[in-house]
């Protein structure tokens, strides 16, 4: 992005150009409306507005004594304000924390892009074919990597244009659709994002074939019945009973293989996961021909792999909905207590007053609840799991990231533009343009 003092329409600035492009107050951030929250409260802002004008027109004009004493709401302002500074600082700790491990991810890219490439010896004309198919595939891992805490999966995005040219057909088979912990959906409200829509419980795929013997069934129904109706001691007893007979007579208690056989259900794994799996096969071949370090590329998986569940906690780890629901209701309640002990004293410049103070309080709000999810998931409305076996190069249309997440995508893009650099330059000689 060009400069516009540096630029060649700009070698002579005027003062106030040069003024306006300062940092801190120097370039008109108070004017900045694209990064605000302010549109994303304009609803709470009308509502508690409007609220302070009919109080302000019982008291001023049909003379209705509305008024509360300045000290009810004194002591709720301090507990109000640490409620606010909690959350506000709960949420940028889980950004920040985004963008450290987000940063590490793509340093043990860089790393392992060049223990591959500098590190591996060569010895026929396809290792090096190979070694640009895995370090591409480590690119890969990144940026599915920010797909997958976007709750975008499957493999039909443009960024992996490239990156699995072989393995495509066998990556992302199982179709994999979200953790249990991804599903941030109230069960019952309707919407539907609710797995128990009438609409989804219709579209839903047939369940698989899982064989169980109706005896098991019956067996596992009536002992736990027992175990509800009878006596706890003598329950345990009886336990420990039939666990000590089967130790000293050395058998166990048969196991039906149907089962606990594994398989009979649909494969599920994140496509993140499945990555590490194909370059932890090609690692195995590397350390048994004996071409590079193993424990250097076993080091790297594991960093991988606990890169990826650490940012599974920061996305998958919401704040409590019981805490954010109390929080919204007790700064709403702090801000239409305030026209009843304002009114007497301001009149009709409560109503702004308010507006002003509505506007900070419900502002700092929307600010922890913006930035508690760094990664910029998809829209509720259009979840990227619809668009699995569709065309979505157009995706920029239908979603809509915030400016205040992370800007994941220029990461990626700039770790591309490195690795392509860096395995063009020694391939060639110079780097490709």
């Amino acid at each position: 992005m060009t400069d516009p003092i540096n630029s060649k329409d700009h070698n002579n600035p005027s003062f106030w150009k040069k003024l306006t492009y300062l940092r801190g107050w120097g370039k008109p951030d108070i004017l900045n409306c694209k990064s605000s929250v302010f549109l994303t409260i304009i609803p709470i802002l009308i509502v508690s507005t409007a609220f302070t004008s009919i109080i302000c027109a019982l008291y001023l004009i049909y003379d209705i004594n509305v008024t509360l004493p300045g000290e009810l709401v004194g002591t709720v302002t301090v507990v109000v304000g640490l409620l606010l500074a909690f959350r506000t600082n709960h949420a940028y700790d889980r950004y920040y924390e985004g963008r450290k491990l987000f940063n590490n991810l793509c340093t043990l890219a860089r790393n392992s892009t060049r223990t591959i490439w500098i590190g591996t010896s060569e010895n026929a004309k396809k290792d090096r074919e190979e070694k640009i198919t895995y370090i591409k595939l480590v690119l890969a891992f990144v940026i599915a990597t920010k797909h997958h805490l976007r709750l975008e999966f499957g493999t039909n995005y443009n960024d992996y244009v490239g990156l699995l040219p072989s393995l495509s057909k066998s990556l992302q088979r199982t179709k994999f659709d979200g953790n249990a912990g991804q599903e941030n959906v109230e069960l019952g409200s309707g919407s539907l994002e609710d797995p128990n829509h009438p609409d989804n419980l219709a579209n839903q795929d047939p369940a698989p074939d899982i064989t169980i013997h109706t005896q098991e069934v019956n067996e596992s129904t009536r002992l736990l019945s027992k175990s509800r109706n009878q006596d706890p001691v003598a329950y345990l007893r009886d336990s420990f009973k039939d666990t000590f007979r089967s130790l000293r007579s050395g058998k166990s208690q048969p196991c039906d293989s149907e089962v606990l056989s594994w398989g009979t259900q649909d494969p599920k794994m994140s496509l993140p996961l499945e990555i590490v799996f194909h370059l932890g096969v090609y690692f195995e071949q590397l350390a048994r021909e004996k071409r590079v370090e193993s424990y250097r590329l076993w080091s790297i998986l594991d960093q991988f792999i606990d890169i990826l569940g650490n940012l599974e906690r920061i996305s998958n780890t919401p704040v409590p909905l019981a805490y954010r629901v109390h929080l919204k209701q007790a700064v709403t309640l702090y801000v239409w207590l305030l026209p009843f002990t304002l009114v007497e004293l301001l009149g009709w410049l409560t109503i702004p007053v308010i507006f002003v103070i509505s506007f900070i309080l419900f502002g700092v709000e929307a600010i922890g609840s913006e930035i508690e999810d760094p990664f910029g998931r998809t829209d509720c409305i259009f979840p990227g799991k619809l668009f699995l076996n569709s065309d979505i190069s157009d995706f920029g249309k239908w979603f809509s990231y915030d400016v205040n997440d992370l800007p994941l995508d220029d990461y990626c893009k700039n770790l591309e533009a490195e690795i392509k650099y860096l395995y063009c330059y020694f391939s060639t000689g110079q780097a490709e343009d």
